[in-house]
Parts: structure tokens; C-alpha cells; sequence
């Protein structure tokens, strides 16, 4: 999908089809990361400011248990989120069942259990 069709898309339904977002099988995960700031870049959406606050948010990781578990809820809102806008017009059992639906990676599914104590 080129850069303008995504552009278009954009402005015309108020989100980026998750066809235009890097995908997710074709490189390493640092690889991924990079093409994502690359993409927001592209996008105009690379402010200093909100570098800045990815930055934080990727460093909290390592800051401790609580700040990774709020990293993790954050992550996952905002992927569940993004996944529910541009998945929208998807057959309900396709959206559920999809691997790119973060409520089927293991990760949210242990942090689920975790709320859930």
C-alpha cells in the first residue's frame, strides 16, 4: 500500500488500515521498532515529544515490576485499541480469532490473570 493511498485512507475513515502498518512477521522485533518510528516519522507524527514518551515508556520496562506492569496495560490498551478501530469491518469470529488481535497473545492473556488475583 503506498504512502499516499495509507494517507488517504487515513483521512478518510479517522485510522490506518492495519494492512499499512509495519508488518509483523517480516523482520525481528528491534527491526520492527525501527520501521514503526520510521513509519511515525513518515506521518508526521515523530515529535520531539512524543520520542520523548516512547522513550520513557520503553525504559520503564526495566525500572521495576510495577512500572512493567503498567508499561504491559498501556501497551496492550492501546494495541487493543488500534486493533478494534481497523479490524471494524471484519467478520466478528475473523476479529476474534485473528493473531494479530492482542487479546490472543499469551502475554495479555497472563497479564489478565494477573488483574484478575
Amino acid at each position: 500500500m503506498s504512502r499516499n493511498t495509507k494517507t488517504i485512507m487515513k483521512q478518510l475513515t479517522g485510522f490506518t488500515p492495519i494492512a499499512s502498518l509495519p508488518e509483523s512477521t517480516a523482520a525481528s522485533a528491534k527491526q520492527r521498532l525501527l520501521t514503526t518510528i520510521e513509519w511515525l516519522d513518515e506521518e508526521g507524527a515523530a515529535s520531539e515529544n512524543n520520542l520523548n514518551l516512547l522513550t520513557a515508556i520503553a525504559q520503564s520496562i526495566l525500572w521495576s515490576e510495577e512500572s512493567y506492569t503498567r508499561f504491559l496495560q498501556c501497551a496492550f490498551d492501546a494495541a487493543i485499541e488500534l486493533f478494534d478501530i481497523s479490524s471494524q469491518n471484519w467478520e466478528f469470529e475473523e476479529a476474534m480469532s485473528s493473531r494479530h488481535n492482542p487479546r490472543n497473545w499469551d502475554e495479555y492473556k497472563q497479564l489478565e490473570q494477573t488483574r484478575a488475583l
